[in-house]
């Protein structure tokens, strides 16, 4: 067979899956893995490193790609054990990202990291003389022990700004679209880019822990037909058995992973449209401050005059009517002042004194 007839045979052979695959979604898993700030944190730590280490070994069997996200303690961990680091090592060069995980100081599950002053985690914690927390320098410390650059995040802290303007470039938890909690915020039909500077750009995803979480974004995911949807779920054992059924109803879709991305490779790889958000409006107080300082713009369809002499005077000065020389007006006698003046005259008889008869 020609050259020219192997080309044509393939191109016949693919054009198929090619059309097939145009109709489908991309996809991106997050898996969070928390912080287990608590007493008990050593034992629940370990046992979801065993549900993580199972989860990625699902993955890596139909080519799925996930962006793990990890909280200063659980990167700690991994960094402790040369074998636990070597096998994230392996991880990263099959193509999983690494990336943050965040709990603020408003949740119960607080990772104990925020930029906050001490007044105002007691406030939030609602503890009276809350110490100091260690702040994002010490937090992207303890991640860059795993990755030495972060690009994407899951960080939904309302209350810590500072913190927040340090975080990854990419964010999936925050701005999620649709109802919380509802399967369709897991839909991504564009970038949206917001924030002041650096810019942040955000995706959402769908946190399907349980059987009806499943459920709900099977539905959701089927109804695609482009874009991409991004599922979540927790390194835990209550989670794993959701994490596994949704692999497989990918699995039946895409089986070969092709349409698997990280968050990072969604947002980098030009899959989606950026939708860029408007800047926040200044306050009313400093709109009004503004307005003030502005010079009046004249009304539409008035032309601007040049500034014309009023004929009327000025204000301030007593000075009314015309500015123009008034003549003076010939001033009249009186009688009895020995001059018979024009007016006497034309008087006849007014006055005898000064005119006589």
């Amino acid at each position: 067979m020609s050259h020219t007839g192997i080309i044509i045979f393939l191109t016949l052979l693919l054009t198929p899956a090619a059309r097939a695959g145009g109709e489908k979604p991309y996809y991106f898993i997050a898996v969070q893995n928390g912080p287990y700030n608590s007493r008990a944190g050593a034992g629940q730590l370990a046992d979801s490193y065993k549900a993580l280490r199972e989860m990625v070994k699902l993955a890596d069997a139909q080519n799925a790609r996930l962006t793990l996200l990890f909280a200063p303690q659980y990167a700690v961990y991994i960094a402790s054990d040369p074998a636990r680091l070597a096998e994230l090592e392996g991880w990263k060069k099959t193509g999983h990202e690494i990336g943050a995980y965040h709990r603020g100081p408003e949740t119960r599950a607080w990772d104990g990291y925020s930029d906050l002053p001490a007044a105002e985690l007691a406030r939030l914690r609602k503890e009276d003389g809350a110490a100091a927390a260690r702040g994002h320098a010490q937090y992207f410390a303890a991640l860059a022990l795993l990755a030495p650059e972060i690009k994407t995040g899951c960080l939904p802290d309302k209350a810590d700004k500072k913190f927040l303007a340090a975080a990854p470039p990419y964010e999936i938890c925050r701005g999620a679209r649709g109802k919380e909690g509802a399967a369709a915020a897991g839909v991504n039909g564009s970038v949206t880019v917001a924030g002041g500077e650096p810019l942040k750009k955000h995706l959402s995803s769908f946190h399907a822990a349980d059987k009806a979480g499943i459920e709900a974004a099977e539905k959701e995911f089927s109804g695609l037909s482009s874009g991409v949807y991004g599922a979540s779920f927790t390194s835990s054992q209550s989670e794993f058995g959701a994490f596994y059924v949704w692999l497989s109803f990918l699995k039946g879709l895409d089986p070969r992973g092709l349409r698997s991305r990280t968050v990072s490779a969604v947002v980098e790889g030009g899959l989606l449209p950026e939708n860029k958000l408007a800047a926040a409006p200044a306050s009313a107080k400093k709109e009004k401050q503004s307005a003030g300082l502005q010079p009046e713009t004249p009304k539409a369809g008035l032309p601007r005059l040049k500034p014309v002499p009023s004929l009327y005077g000025e204000v301030g000065k007593q000075m009314y009517g015309p500015r123009t020389p008034i003549k003076k007006m010939e001033r009249r006698g009186r009688c009895g002042d020995g001059v018979c003046d024009a007016f006497e005259r034309a008087h006849p008889g007014r006055c005898a004194r000064d005119c006589g008869k």
